[in-house]
C-alpha cells in the first residue's frame, strides 16, 4: 500500500505544466437534410480516448479545453472536426457521406489516433447503446449473442451453477478464453467453475449480467488473440464495456414483457399440445450524469431486473418411449393399462416431474463512472459498482416415490411422510458482485500516463430447498445451506504512451507498462446436515418386504461443500509489456507487442503479437473507394484459474435405475487426484493467425471478411467420471476398470465416482467472420441494412492421457480408462460440435420521421449431441443426434412520441420457433423435450412480447 501511495504522489508532483481551463460544451447533432436527431452519434476529443454519444434527442455534453478539437462522427455521415475555442453551445448538422460508414474504435491499440473499424489491423465490432437499448432482451450476454455472430451465450436449464450465470464465448472457444474489460480495465471472473455437462464445462467465466445495461455507452468486441497486449485469458479476443460519461442529461427506461407460446411434444402414439404464458420480465433502468465543477462528471446508473420462471416440460409417459416398459410414479400401481391403474397413480400431475426453462431471477445493480481534473493535465477517475442477484434453478431430476420406475421397487432417496408424491429440488443462489477502479491519468513531458487500481469480488451462496438428506430419515429438514464460493481480484497497473512524428515514416506510437495482480479463491463449507451421512439405512425395496441398504448422504440436488472441500488460496502475478504502432505511410500500418508475465504458482510466460494493415485502394470516389488487406500473428496463454486448480465438491447424480451416486470433483492438490496420476495444471498456450480484407463500395456500403485459426495446446478440461458402478459386470475389462477405481477411492467411503481438471487436449479452431453494412437515404427516410456471419469449427488434435493413469492395470483396462472415461466421445463432441457451427444475423431498419421499424433475423447453424455410448438399454439406434439449423425473427417498432420520449413495441422470436426435440432414445420418459443441459442453439422458451419506454431528460 505504501508503494502505491508513493507512486501516486510522485506522479502527482511531476505534473507541472499548466494548460487552459476546461469548460462544458453542450450541443445537438442532426441530419443536415431534415434536422432529424442522430441518436448515438460519437463525439471524441481528438488525440484522446475521451468522448460521449448523442442521446435520443441528438444532444450531448462534454468537457474540453479551448485548444481541443471535437471529432463528430456517425455511420453513413461525413465526419466533422470542430475546434472548441470559447464555444459553450454547438449545433452540428452532418451531411450524408458513405465514406464514413465505420465506427471509431480504441480497443486493440494504445495509440490515441482515432480509427474506424475498417482501418484497424484486426477486426473490431462496436455495439452502441442505441443498438443495445433497441432489443427487447434484458441480459447483456444474451444481447451480445443476438447482435454479434461470433459471440455465443446460451441460458442453461439445469447445469447447476451455469443456470445462474450465462457464460459468453467468442469464436467458438471457451468462455474463459475471452478477456472482459470495463473502461479498458480487467474485470474479475466469477467464483463459479462449470462442472455439469454444459458446453462451457470446465471453464470459469465472467458474469457480464452484473453490469447494468443502463450504464453502457458502447461495447467493443476485439475478435483476435490479444494476450500480448492485455495478458492472460485473451486467447480468442477481448470484450470491452465502455461506461457512460454524459452530464446534465439522463434516461429512465422500462421494459415489460413475457412469453406467449405453444409447443407440441410427441411420443409414438399421442402428440400433446401445450400453451404457456409465463416468464414475465420487468426491467427498469435509470441513468443520469452530474457535472462536478467546470471540469468533472459523475455518471450514475441503476437497474432492477425481475424475471419469472418458464416451464417447457413434457408429459411423464406411462410407457417408456423407447423400450415400451411400464413407467409408474408410485411403487404399488396395479393393472396393465392406464385405465385400470390405481387412483393415486392416475391423479398425479405427470407434467410436474421436470421443469425445463428459465429459472426465476431478481437482479439489482448500481454503477458509477466519474472523473475530476486535479490539474489542467491530470485527471482523477473512478468507476465500478455492485450487483445482487437472487436466482432459482428448479431444473433437476425429479425424485419419484418409485425411484426405478418399475412396479416392485421403492426409492432409497425419499420419505412418503415428507413428500408423498416425490419432490423436485431447487438450487437457489445468492450472487453478490462488486468492483471498483480508481486511477489518475494525464500528460507529462509528452507522455500519456495512466495509473490505476481495480478491485473486484464475486460471491455465490447456495441454498438447496424442497429436498431432503435421506440418511437422516424422517427428521430431515427440507432446506439446507450448502456453502459458498468466493473469488477476489486486485489489479494495479501503470501505462505510458507517446506518439512521435518522424521524418523517416509518418508517425509511430510507443507504449509500455506493468501490471501486478493478486487473486484469492475460497470454498466455504455448508451446514453439517447438508453433507453428512447420518446412517439411516432402512427402506422398503420389495412389495411387502424390507431390507437394509445405504440411503444417500447429503442434501439431494447438491450436497453441501464439506470441511474437506474448504479452500482459501492466494496467488499473485506480475506483467511487463511494450508495444509499437508505426504508421509507415498513409497506406501502411504495422504493429508489434511483447508481454512477459510471471505467476507465483506455475512460472512465467512470454507472448508476442504482430499485425498490419495495407490500404490497397484509397480513392474516396467511384465504386471502389477503399480496399485494405489486414492480418495478424500472435501467441497467447491462459493461466489455470484458481477455481480450476482448487475446486472440490461432491454431487449426487441420479442413475438410470433410480439410484444415486455421489461424485467427487477432486481438486488438483488432492491425494485422490495424485492417486489417479493426474499432474499439476499448467497454462494453456495458443497461436493465432488472422487474415482479412476491408472495403468501402459505392459510398454507402462497407464490408469486412476475416479468416482465423486458433491453435490451443494443453487446454484444461474436466475429465469424465471414474466410477465403480460396474464392479459386478460380466465384461472383464469393465469390471477390471471398476475394481481399479474402487481401490483408488478407498479412503472416500461415501463417494462412488471422481472427476478431475487436467490439461487434457490440444485443439484447432478455424473460422470466417463476415460483416456487411449499408446505410443510405431512401425516399424520405434512412435505410439501414447489415448482414454478418460467423463460420467456426473446432477439432481436437490430441488427447494427453496422464501416464500415471495407465501404469497400474492391464493394457485393455488402461485403454478403456483412457478412451472411454478420461476424455470420451461426449466430451469431444462438446468441443467439436456442441455449439452451432455457423451463425448469421440480418438486420433491416428504416427510419421515417418518428417511426423506425426493425427486423432482425438470426440463423443458428446445426450442432450435434454426442453421448458416451452408441446404444442405451440394448435398444437399436444411436443416441447421437443432429439438431438442424433454425432461424429466429425479432421485430420492433420504435415510435418517437416527442423529443424526450420513445416507445418500442416488439417481439423476440415472433414466429415462435423451437429447436428440434430430443429423440425418444434421449428422452425416454417424455419429460425433457429439449434436454436440461447441452449445446442449445438459442434456448427453447418461444415467442417473447414486450413494450419498452425510454424517457430522456
Amino acid at each position: 500500500m505504501k508503494q502505491i501511495v508513493l507512486l501516486f504522489s510522485v506522479l502527482f508532483l511531476s505534473i507541472t505544466t499548466s494548460l487552459a481551463q476546461q469548460h462544458s460544451i453542450v450541443g445537438k447533432i442532426t441530419d443536415a437534410k431534415d434536422n432529424t436527431p442522430l441518436v448515438g452519434a460519437s463525439v471524441i476529443i481528438k488525440g484522446t480516448q475521451k468522448g460521449t454519444t448523442a442521446n435520443a434527442d441528438g444532444r450531448f455534453t462534454i468537457t474540453a479545453q479551448p485548444n481541443d478539437i471535437l471529432v463528430i462522427s456517425f455511420i453513413g455521415f461525413a465526419t466533422q472536426q470542430i475546434k472548441v475555442g470559447n464555444q459553450t453551445s454547438i449545433d452540428i448538422p452532418l451531411q450524408l457521406d458513405g465514406k464514413d460508414l465505420g465506427e471509431v474504435v480504441v480497443i486493440g491499440s494504445r495509440s490515441n489516433q482515432a480509427r474506424t473499424n475498417i482501418e484497424t489491423p484486426v477486426p473490431v465490432d462496436v455495439i452502441t447503446s442505441k443498438e443495445i437499448m433497441a432489443t427487447g432482451r434484458t441480459d447483456l450476454s444474451q444481447i451480445l449473442s443476438f447482435i454479434a455472430p461470433s459471440v455465443n451465450s446460451n441460458r442453461q436449464t439445469g447445469g447447476d451453477g451455469t443456470a445462474h450465470i450465462n457464460p459468453l464465448a467468442l469464436r467458438g472457444v471457451a468462455p474463459d478464453q475471452t478477456l472482459i474489460l470495463v473502461n479498458g480495465k480487467r474485470r474479475h471472473a466469477s467464483a463459479l467453475v462449470n462442472v455439469l455437462g454444459t458446453p462451457s464445462q470446465g471453464a470459469a467465466s465472467t458474469d457480464l449480467d452484473a453490469i447494468p445495461v443502463s450504464a453502457i455507452e458502447r461495447i467493443e468486441v476485439l475478435r483476435d488473440g490479444a494476450a500480448a497486449q492485455y495478458g492472460s485469458d485473451a486467447i480468442a479476443g477481448v470484450v470491452n464495456v465502455v461506461l457512460k460519461s454524459s452530464v446534465n442529461q439522463g434516461q429512465i427506461s422500462m421494459t415489460a414483457g413475457g412469453y406467449n407460446t405453444s409447443y407440441t411434444t410427441t411420443d409414438d402414439t399421442n402428440p400433446r399440445n401445450y400453451k404457456r404464458r409465463d416468464g414475465f420480465t420487468l426491467l427498469t433502468g435509470v441513468n443520469y450524469g452530474f457535472k462536478i465543477g467546470e471540469k468533472g462528471f459523475l455518471n450514475i446508473s441503476g437497474q432492477i431486473n425481475n424475471r419469472e420462471a418458464t416451464n417447457r416440460s413434457g408429459f411423464f409417459e406411462y410407457n417408456n418411449r423407447l423400450t415400451k416398459a411400464r413407467l409408474y410414479w408410485f411403487p404399488y400401481a396395479t393393472g396393465t393399462d392406464v385405465a385400470t391403474i390405481d387412483a393415486k397413480e392416475q391423479s398425479v400431475d405427470r407434467t410436474a416431474s421436470s421443469r425445463s426453462g428459465n429459472g426465476q431471477q431478481d437482479n439489482a445493480s448500481l454503477f458509477v463512472n466519474a472523473s475530476i481534473p486535479l490539474s489542467p493535465t491530470l485527471d482523477l477517475y473512478a468507476f465500478g459498482g455492485m450487483s445482487s442477484k437472487y436466482s432459482v434453478n428448479p431444473n433437476n431430476s425429479y425424485r419419484f416415490p418409485n425411484g426405478t420406475t418399475t412396479i416392485n421397487s421403492i426409492s432409497s432417496r425419499y420419505f412418503p411422510t415428507i413428500y408423498p408424491n416425490g419432490f423436485l429440488g431447487e438450487n437457489v443462489a445468492r450472487l453478490i458482485d462488486g468492483s471498483f477502479t480508481v486511477g489518475i491519468k494525464g500528460k507529462t513531458n509528452g507522455w500519456d500516463i495512466d495509473f490505476s487500481n481495480t478491485t473486484g469480488n464475486n460471491r455465490i451462496d447456495y441454498t438447496i430447498q424442497n429436498t431432503i438428506n435421506a440418511s437422516m430419515g424422517t427428521s430431515s429438514p427440507t432446506k439446507f445451506y450448502s456453502g459458498a464460493l468466493v473469488f477476489k481480484q486486485n489489479t494495479t497497473n501503470l501505462g505510458l504512451t507517446r506518439r512521435f512524428e518522424s521524418t523517416a515514416i509518418k508517425a509511430y506510437n510507443v507504449a509500455f507498462g506493468a501490471e501486478y495482480r493478486l487473486e484469492n479463491y475460497q470454498i466455504i463449507a455448508g451446514e453439517e446436515k447438508s453433507y453428512k451421512n447420518y446412517g439411516d439405512t432402512t427402506y422398503v425395496t420389495t412389495v411387502g418386504g424390507k431390507t437394509k441398504a445405504a440411503r444417500p448422504a447429503g442434501a439431494q440436488v447438491f450436497p453441501g461443500y464439506q470441511p474437506s472441500d474448504e479452500q482459501n488460496q492466494f496467488r499473485h502475478s506480475i506483467g511487463l509489456y511494450g508495444d509499437v504502432e508505426a504508421e509507415v505511410s498513409n497506406r501502411l500500418l504495422l504493429t508489434g507487442a511483447l508481454r512477459y508475465e510471471k505467476y507465483s504458482d506455475f512460472g512465467d510466460q512470454l507472448t508476442w503479437k504482430t499485425s498490419g494493415l495495407a490500404k490497397l485502394v484509397e480513392s474516396g470516389t467511384g465504386f471502389l473507394q477503399n480496399l485494405s488487406l489486414r492480418g495478424a500473428v500472435s501467441t497467447g496463454f491462459r493461466a489455470p484459474s484458481l477455481s480450476q486448480k482448487y475446486y472440490s465438491a461432491t454431487t449426487s447424480i441420479p442413475q438410470a435405475d433410480g439410484s444415486l451416486i455421489l461424485s467427487l470433483v477432486s481438486n488438483n492438490d488432492n491425494n485422490v487426484t495424485k492417486a489417479f496420476g493426474i499432474p499439476l495444471l499448467k497454462p494453456e498456450t495458443s497461436t493465432n493467425y488472422s487474415l482479412g480484407i476491408t472495403s468501402r463500395l459505392a459510398k454507402h456500403f462497407t464490408a469486412t471478411i476475416d479468416a482465423y485459426q486458433i491453435d490451443i495446446k494443453n487446454r484444461i478440461a474436466l475429465t469424465g467420471t471414474f466410477d465403480f458402478n460396474s464392479i459386478n459386470s460380466s465384461d472383464p475389462i469393465v469390471k477390471g476398470a471398476a475394481q481399479l477405481v474402487k481401490s483408488l477411492l478407498v479412503n472416500y467411503p461415501d463417494v462412488n465416482a471422481a472427476q478431475f481438471f487436467a490439461n487434457a487436449i490440444d485443439t484447432r479452431t478455424r473460422g470466417l467472420d463476415i460483416v456487411l453494412a449499408y446505410r443510405n437515404r431512401v425516399g424520405t427516410g434512412t435505410l439501414n441494412l447489415s448482414l454478418s456471419g460467423n463460420f467456426t469449427h473446432t477439432e481436437v488434435q490430441a488427447v494427453h492421457v496422464p501416464s500415471g493413469l495407465t501404469t497400474s492395470a492391464s493394457d485393455e483396462v488402461r485403454q478403456y480408462l483412457s478412451e472411454r472415461i478420461f476424455f470420451d466421445r461426449q466430451q469431444r463432441g462438446r468441443y467439436e460440435s456442441g455449439t452451432p457451427q455457423n451463425k448469421f444475423v440480418f438486420l433491416a431498419g428504416y427510419t421515417y420521421g418518428r417511426f423506425t421499424p426493425t427486423v432482425v433475423m438470426t440463423r443458428f447453424g446445426e450442432y450435434t449431441f454426442f453421448t458416451t455410448q452408441s446404444n442405451l438399454n440394448s435398444a437399436t439406434g444411436s443416441r447421437d443426434q443432429v439438431f438442424s439449423p433454425k432461424t429466429t425473427t425479432d421485430f420492433s417498432l420504435n415510435i418517437m412520441l416527442n423529443k424526450a420520449t420513445n416507445l418500442t413495441l416488439g417481439s423476440n422470436n415472433i414466429f415462435d420457433v423451437y429447436p428440434d426435440q430430443l429423440a425418444a432414445v434421449n428422452n425416454q420418459t417424455g419429460t425433457t423435450p429439449w434436454g436440461t443441459t447441452g449445446g442449445q442453439q438459442f434456448g427453447f422458451n418461444g415467442a417473447f412480447y414486450y413494450a419498452k419506454i425510454n424517457l430522456n431528460f
